[in-house]
């Protein structure tokens, strides 16, 4: 009996391993359409005079958690697997966004999927081949670049986050992307191109809340959002 059990104990740890643990860093760019540029008033050089373009993304990964934030460190972005919601934090703001990752705002406001697709590419990333995944909802087009051999993760840690379609595209990768390309209709297309993986012990304090409760002020009874205070 403590032959098999030792043998499962390193059987889980095999698979436990084969998930990636760090650090992605994505360069990120965003091309806004002339006719949208025109209609707004609104270019890539007025998105990062006001502060809401980032050069950079720094995404943390460990089991089924991440923390994003984008290079100069203000706001970060938290996923917990265990709440299933993904957080934004501000030091200067009070109130938190929260959205509710297990919703996905088209399919169910108009009770109809996004098509996923996977095609094969010529595009390489870091000299890494790529195949993609591409979610088409009426609105706007993921397009999520990918290698099956690279930066590995068992989808099942994030079978709940349907947002973006991010557990739909898992189950089909099960890896990280390399790429991501989100197109919002005609107006502007963004993406983010992996430039530089950090493997590395991510220590589980990187995924800390403060203590929150919700806002009376802020109360939304429909959608996929919610809004905390601290306590």
């Amino acid at each position: 009996m403590k032959f098999i059990h030792l043998v499962l104990i390193l059987f889980t740890n095999l698979i436990f391993s084969q998930n990636f643990e760090g650090t992605l860093i994505y360069t990120n760019d965003v091309e806004i359409s002339e006719k949208f540029s025109k209609q707004f008033g609104l270019t890539k050089e007025k998105l990062i005079d006001t502060g809401k373009f980032f050069e950079e993304t720094f995404t943390t990964y460990k089991n089924g958690n991440y923390m994003s934030t984008p290079n100069n460190g203000k706001v970060k972005t938290i996923y917990l697997s265990s709440r299933n919601e993904i957080i934004t934090l501000d030091k200067k703001v009070d109130l938190i966004s929260v959205i509710k990752a297990g919703v996905d705002m088209e399919t169910k406001l108009k009770h109809k999927q996004p098509v996923i697709k996977v095609e094969e590419t010529n595009e390489t990333i870091l000299n890494i081949e790529c195949s993609k995944v591409i979610v088409e909802w009426e609105t706007g087009t993921y397009e999520y670049y990918y290698n099956s051999d690279y930066l590995k993760m068992d989808s099942a840690l994030y079978s709940n986050h349907r947002y973006d379609m991010w557990s739909e595209y898992l189950k089909i990768s099960n890896a990280l992307p390399l790429k991501i390309v989100k197109s919002v209709g005609e107006m502007m297309t963004i993406s983010m191109t992996l430039k530089q993986i950090k493997e590395h012990p991510v220590n589980d304090k990187v995924f800390k809340l403060p203590k929150l409760k919700i806002s009376e002020d802020f109360v939304i009874t429909k959608g996929n959002q919610v809004y905390y205070e601290r306590k």
